[in-house]
């Protein structure tokens, strides 16, 4: 358990949390408001981002369950569940389940790195002659 008056948390709460954690967290799922612990002390991603940076199965099927979560909320760096999702080479089917969930919208969004979803999925990603999509236009 932790302190529910701070909405600051680190990769260590996340990796511990429960899902009655995460239930607490209700009023935050929408909001930026983790990071990793050895970066600067400020929120950058959603909860939902972070559980899919850390790789947390079951925060990340339960929150995109609930209603109530806005699957596209950007972290700090103007990124969506959907693209970190696809930068983290996630599982298939959570990235079906955040474009179910609406995580469609942002497709044609850029980050601040100018990357859109689809830009992350498939950079270094191997295609067709173990080519990749950014060599064939090189």
């Amino acid at each position: 358990m932790f302190n529910y008056e701070s909405i600051f948390i680190n990769e260590d709460i996340v990796s511990e949390m429960t899902i009655d954690d995460v239930k607490n967290l209700k009023p935050y799922w929408n909001v930026q408001i983790a990071n990793f612990k050895d970066s600067i002390n400020e929120p950058i991603f959603t909860l939902l981002q972070m559980a899919i940076l850390l790789n947390k199965k079951k925060i990340v099927g339960y929150l995109l369950a609930r209603k109530g979560l806005d699957i596209n909320v950007l972290s700090k760096h103007n990124q969506t569940a959907l693209m970190i999702a696809c930068e983290k080479k996630v599982p298939l089917d959570w990235i079906e389940a955040i474009l179910k969930k609406g995580g469609d919208l942002g497709i044609n969004v850029k980050d601040d790195f100018n990357e859109t979803a689809l830009d992350k999925c498939t950079f270094n990603s191997k295609g067709i002659d173990e080519y990749t999509p950014q060599k064939i236009y090189e």
